[in-house]
């Protein structure tokens, strides 16, 4: 018996329709895998800032409670390093490279900033990855505090 040639055309046709299928979801697997992967790094760089924004707020109300008078000396941006227990006086102005591992973390303190003899300290974390253009930091986190700037137990 004679095969029709039309048969074998028709496999061939359903044999490469079958391999386009196959390449379009292993594809969009890779793509969502990826995609997914950057979603997780992202979420770990938040968190990790969130971390580090909110220890800075706690070092804050530290060096406030061991020294009032001085605290209230300090007024603009400071660079806050990871294992810096103190600030110093001129403020810094801005802070441009990581001092945080691969973070860059920053205090304002704003002095009557919430409230007469109550600054504002606003600690910012930035961090960059893969959707940041090169060298920027296009990314952050931020906490907000008021900080009283009067010792509430008087030293006789």
């Amino acid at each position: 018996m004679k095969k029709n040639s039309f048969s074998r055309g028709q496999t061939l046709i359903e044999t490469l329709a079958a391999l386009a299928i196959i390449s379009i979801v292993i594809t969009a697997i890779g793509i969502s895998v990826t995609a997914a992967l950057s979603n997780a790094k992202y979420n770990q760089f938040v968190t990790q800032a969130t971390k580090f924004a909110q220890q800075g707020s706690e070092r804050m109300t530290q060096i406030r409670d061991e020294d009032y008078n001085q605290f209230v000396n300090y007024n603009g941006t400071y660079c806050f390093s990871k294992n810096q227990t103190t600030i110093s006086n001129p403020p810094q102005g801005s802070c441009s490279s990581p001092n945080v591992d691969n973070f860059i973390r920053s205090v304002v303190i704003q002095q009557g900033g919430c409230a007469a003899n109550v600054a504002r300290v606003t600690v910012t974390v930035a961090f960059t990855d893969g959707k940041c253009q090169a060298s920027s930091y296009c990314h952050q986190q931020t906490v907000s505090t008021c900080l009283s700037t009067i010792n509430p137990v008087q030293v006789p």
